[in-house]
């Protein structure tokens, strides 16, 4: 089915605050990268800083070596290892010990050789600093490990992923509070778009948002004064012309050539038709509806509209019903939207392909009961704004193409009154269906 109001074409959701905090999480990383582009820049890839820092391991490797002794004190160095986190590893014609078990032998050792000298050795092992020192016939390798991540706390790392979760959820609350405005938007829209021209989005903010919001709250305010005034002005003289419409109908009866006078009575007819209507659609309008609700079978009602019209070409027909459909609805507006909905396709129908068809069909949450007729169908674009006060497919508006447009306004008044609404499925050339959709929850 399609409904009144306008499709607009499936996109997937997305939601605008994950997008922007993705934005915040892909700057972040954007800035960690640079930041460690430059330190790899400016740090590991300096020579001259590279010089120096091996430079001062060297002499500070030569004081520690002078400080364990020849042959050295493996329990001092053992201790100094513990205090300082520098790992010891000597080889000499006695054997081979070190301070961590999981040190490399020196033979697997990568030296740099533009740092090196005949008596000390420089390099990296695993990205850290070592240094070779030989001393007689004794070797001595230092390597200036950071702590390794196993010896952290088993929680430390579980630790650092709750506060990273953290951060990333206190910025999504802060995103998502900032831009709560667009959500209040998004309703006030959709209120609008239902015809709820008083509702009002609040103002939280005096930033952009604010302003957006406050200029769309005064947009709401004046399309419902231009509205008001179109609906007094109509009122005002729908009202007048009831009176000058009685004179002339007094006035025609003293009329004696048939002809002219029974054309007179179908303009006045007409005119009758369209003031009725106006007044009618004001009248929904009103404080609840202006309905006048009693419990009442839908079946009976058309059936009853099927018969009015036997007569009327192509002819009208109840294809499909059950027994009795109960509702609480107003019978006389119920009565008005059908009325118009069948004397549309009555008009529009092309009579070779048979009457106009109506079903009566209930599902667990609604009575559905569809007007259809074979004529030549309506374009998408115009289903957009069938229902439109005033607005016609043929804008002649000549007796032979039908009325003013006021009648599937009507319609689509009457069943938003009752809580439901009127949809229209159309194809060209194939005809048009019309679905008159009563909500079961309003039936006592």
């Amino acid at each position: 089915m399609v409904s009144s109001v306008p499709q607009i074409k499936s996109l997937r959701q997305r939601s605008i605050f994950v997008k922007l905090l993705l934005v915040f999480l892909a700057t972040g990383l954007a800035i960690f990268v640079v930041i460690r582009g430059f330190f790899f820049i400016g740090v590991d890839r300096n020579q001259g800083f590279k010089a120096d820092l091996f430079k001062n391991l060297s002499k500070y490797s030569i004081q520690l070596v002078h400080e364990i002794g020849a042959p050295p004190d493996e329990e001092l160095a053992r201790t100094l290892a513990k205090e300082l986190g520098i790992q010891f590893l000597v080889k000499s014609s006695e054997g081979t010990w070190s301070t961590d078990p999981s040190l490399p032998s020196m033979s697997n050792l990568e030296v740099d050789e533009d740092f090196s000298n005949s008596t000390t050795q420089v390099g990296r092992y695993r990205r850290h600093p070592f240094v070779i020192i030989k001393h007689d016939d004794i070797q001595y390798a230092l390597f200036f490990l950071h702590r390794p991540f196993g010896e952290l706390p088993a929680w430390s790392f579980l630790g650092l992923v709750a506060v990273v979760w953290l951060i990333i959820g206190t910025s999504y609350v802060a995103v998502h509070r900032l831009f709560r405005p667009l959500n209040w938007l998004t309703e006030g829209v959709g209120e609008i778009s239902q015809g709820n021209f008083n509702h009002q989005v609040p103002i939280r903010s005096a930033d952009e948002l604010g302003r957006l919001t406050q200029s769309f709250n005064e947009m709401a305010r004046q399309v419902n004064d231009m509205i008001q005034a179109r609906d007094r002005l109509l009122l005002d003289v729908s009202h007048e012309l009831r009176s000058p419409l009685t004179r002339m109908k007094l006035i025609i009866e003293m009329v004696h050539d048939l002809s002219a006078k029974e054309k007179l009575q179908q303009e006045i007819r007409e005119l009758e038709t369209m003031v009725t209507e106006l007044l009618e659609s004001e009248r929904l309008n009103s404080e609840a509806g202006g309905l006048t609700v009693a419990h009442t079978d839908l079946v009976t009602i058309v059936k009853e509209l099927v018969s009015s019209y036997a007569l009327a070409g192509p002819g009208v027909r109840l294809v499909a019903s059950p027994p009795n459909v109960h509702l609480s609805v107003d019978r006389h507006r119920v009565q008005i939207a059908l009325r118009n909905l069948i004397e549309n396709a009555i008009r529009y129908s092309r009579p070779e392909f048979g009457p106009v068809t109506l079903r009566i069909v209930t599902t667990s949450d609604a009575a559905l009961a569809t007007v259809e007729d074979f004529g030549l169908g309506i374009s998408i674009d115009e289903q957009t704004r069938i229902f439109e006060p005033f607005y016609r497919i043929d804008p002649s508006r000549t007796r032979d193409t039908g009325g003013y447009g006021l009648g599937l306004s009507l319609v689509k008044k009457i069943m938003i009154a009752h809580g439901g609404d009127v949809l229209l499925e159309s194809e060209r050339d194939r005809g048009s269906t019309f679905t008159l959709k009563f909500p079961l929850k309003s039936a006592d």
